[in-house]
C-alpha cells in the first residue's frame, strides 16, 4: 500500500472510531505518528540488543500504536514478532520483520 492509500486509511478509521472531525484528525495524526515512531526506534534498539522478553513487550506497545491508526496490516507484523518473542521461537528472521516494519512506519509518517 502507498502512503497516500495509508493516510487516506488512517483519516478514515480516526473519523470512524474516535469520531474526529478533520480538523482534529489533521491534529491528531503528528501525534500518533510521534509515539508510533517512538516506539519503532525503541524496537529496534531492543532487536540490536536481542532481549526477547523485552522485544515482545515493545512489540505489543508497537501494535497497540498502529491498531490506534488502524493500521491493522502492520499490526499484524507487530503481533507475529510479539508472539515469537514470547514463544522464545529466535528461528524466525524478526531483525528483517522490525526492519521492514520499521522502514515503512518512518516512510509513512516522515512528514506528519
Amino acid at each position: 500500500m502507498d502512503r497516500a492509500a495509508y493516510l487516506h486509511l488512517i483519516k478514515q478509521h480516526l473519523k470512524t472510531y474516535y469520531l474526529l472531525n478533520d480538523d482534529k484528525i489533521e491534529t491528531m495524526i503528528p501525534v500518533f505518528a510521534a509515539t508510533l515512531r517512538s516506539h519503532m526506534t525503541r524496537l529496534a534498539d531492543l532487536a540490536a540488543d536481542g532481549n526477547m522478553e523485552q522485544l515482545g513487550k515493545a512489540s505489543h506497545a508497537v501494535k497497540g500504536a498502529l491498531l490506534n491508526m488502524g493500521l491493522a496490516d502492520l499490526a499484524e507484523t507487530a503481533r507475529l514478532i510479539e508472539l515469537r518473542c514470547k514463544n522464545g521461537d529466535c528461528t524466525d528472521d524478526y531483525r528483517s520483520m522490525i526492519s521492514q516494519l520499521h522502514s515503512t512506519v518512518f516512510r509513512l509518517s516522515e512528514d506528519w
